[in-house]
């Protein structure tokens, strides 16, 4: 697994992909000044951490890195790879419905459309969700598509329906009510944005649904835009 000199060195906080054993087995084996670096690196991130109750994705990435396969720890470790911040997107027409699926397996990337391909993520994109944003807008008359929409706060007749999240073969999100994105008095969050209390990690190649439901047809030219936030690994 890692040596103390890479738990030392690295960026992120990899004790959580490591158990007792092995973390103990590292430190036995290193040499002085490898365990010198730790313990100066584990005091400074105490005092780092002293009063800071707030939420991030980064931290929230970093308490998950046991989930991710042994060969993208290994890549974090080494710095090979590196996680970085991305928001995936989708904006689909709603004119006259009620019933809307964000993801559709025949979606293929296209700016202001969508940056994912058929309800997936690529091959290697392990994504860890922090945060989901859900906006609406109205195109101009004669404007068919949604390149100069205003998105903004979610109308009541959204927000008064329901969605359901899935992703890996299981349902993430069970059917929940859309006022979740209701923030438009919460001046600490951009208008839209929902915060999972348990963030969810995404594994690559695995359909991800976000369903919407409800009770009254949209009005003409609507359009609603979806965007997925949080964090992924890339190469260095």
């Amino acid at each position: 697994m890692f040596t103390l000199g890479q738990l030392s060195d690295s960026e992120y906080n990899l004790l959580g992909s490591m158990n007792e054993a092995e973390f103990l087995g590292a430190v036995e084996q290193a040499p002085v000044e490898e365990k010198a670096r730790f313990f100066r690196k584990t005091k400074n991130m105490a005092k780092a951490s002293t009063g800071n109750s707030t939420r991030g994705s980064r931290r929230d990435f970093e308490s998950r890195i046991n989930l991710l396969p042994r060969e993208v720890q290994k890549g974090l470790g080494n710095k090979s790879l590196q996680s970085v911040d991305i928001s995936y997107y989708a904006v689909k027409d709603i004119t006259n419905s009620k019933v809307v699926k964000m993801l559709r397996d025949d979606d293929n990337k296209a700016v202001g459309y969508t940056n994912i391909s058929s309800a997936k993520l690529e091959k290697g994109a392990f994504f860890l969700l922090h945060a989901i944003r859900l906006q609406y807008g109205v195109a101009d008359v004669g404007i068919g598509n949604p390149f100069n929409v205003n998105f903004s706060t979610v109308p009541d007749f959204v927000r008064n329906g329901e969605f359901e999240f899935k992703a890996n073969g299981a349902v993430l999100v069970p059917n929940t009510s859309l006022d979740v994105f209701n923030t438009k008095n919460n001046y600490k969050l951009v208008e839209g944005t929902y915060i999972l209390d348990n963030p969810k990690l995404i594994r690559d190649q695995q359909t991800i649904e976000f369903n919407l439901e409800w009770g009254t047809n949209a009005p003409d030219r609507s359009y609603l835009k979806m965007i997925l936030i949080g964090t992924t690994v890339v190469k260095a």
